[in-house]
């Protein structure tokens, strides 16, 4: 998320300013950096990041400064080599393509856009990669995942500096419960969303933080400073997750996760 996103959060969903400590509970994830992937001249940035296991390619969502451009990258998930991509001029349908999930139960992707209208989700099919009308949902909406084993998408959103609303939708896009966190941080920063089980994960811009089932936040863990990891996945039992470092895009693993995550 850019500085531009966040003035955008802060305007449409009318949030106070606050500042608060990050709490630091352990030592940061051992990030394994596998591969920077090449961006061409058109995006220079990464928003969203999923992994299609009817594929069994990642896809990389990538934009440019004024979110006008789109490009979704397929990635090898062995070689981490592009295979495919799809360029897009979508601003009102997909802008900033803020995460980046994948629903395999009816073969779509699903982005939201953050900056032109915070309550609508975009999907895209995933055989044609059309992009198809929006979802409106009547609550705001930012970061979004699919949790699989649940059918239902979940969706952050940031309130303040430190508290995040995650909503809870089923498969009809019909808010089913709600819950207010603190994740003890100090600006509305806030990336990436992977759901499994009733679990979500996100991040903010130094920390991973992962809620469970009853929206208590478990951990909240560091992450190595210097980069922003900006949305993740999993394939075969590893989390992967996609990160801006330096005006690079690039590729990490997590070998081993703090918490229990069924996938």
């Amino acid at each position: 998320m850019d500085q531009g996103v966040i003035e955008y959060i802060a305007n449409v969903f009318d949030i106070p300013k606050l500042a608060q400590p990050v709490s630091v509970v352990q030592m940061p994830l051992p990030l394994t950096r596998l591969a920077e992937i090449p961006l061409d001249s058109s995006v220079n940035q990464c928003q969203g990041f999923c992994y299609n296991s009817k594929k069994d390619v990642f896809v990389l969502a990538c934009i440019n400064s004024d979110n006008t451009k789109q490009i979704i990258y397929e990635i090898n998930p062995t070689t981490l080599q592009v295979v495919a991509k799809y360029e897009y001029s979508q601003k009102r349908l997909l802008g900033h393509m803020n995460t980046l999930t994948y629903n395999p139960n009816n073969n779509r992707y699903y982005t939201t856009n953050a900056v032109v209208d915070g309550y609508i989700v975009t999907p895209i099919e995933a055989d044609s990669m059309i992009v198809e009308a929006p979802i409106k949902l009547k609550e705001k909406v930012f970061n979004f995942a699919f949790d699989k084993e649940r059918n239902e998408y979940v969706s952050i959103v940031p309130l303040t500096n430190s508290h995040r609303t995650i909503n809870y939708y089923d498969a009809n896009f019909n808010r089913i419960r709600s819950f207010t966190i603190d994740a003890e941080h100090t600006d509305l920063n806030n990336n990436g969303a992977y759901a499994a089980n009733g679990n979500t994960i996100f991040t903010t811009l130094t920390t991973f933080v992962s809620v469970d089932n009853e929206g208590v936040v478990k951990n909240i863990i560091p992450y190595t400073s210097g980069m922003e990891v900006e949305d993740m996945d999993y394939r075969n039992g590893q989390m992967y997750v996609a990160v801006n470092r330096k005006g690079k895009v690039e590729i990490y693993s997590l070998p081993t996760l703090p918490f229990s995550v069924n996938a």
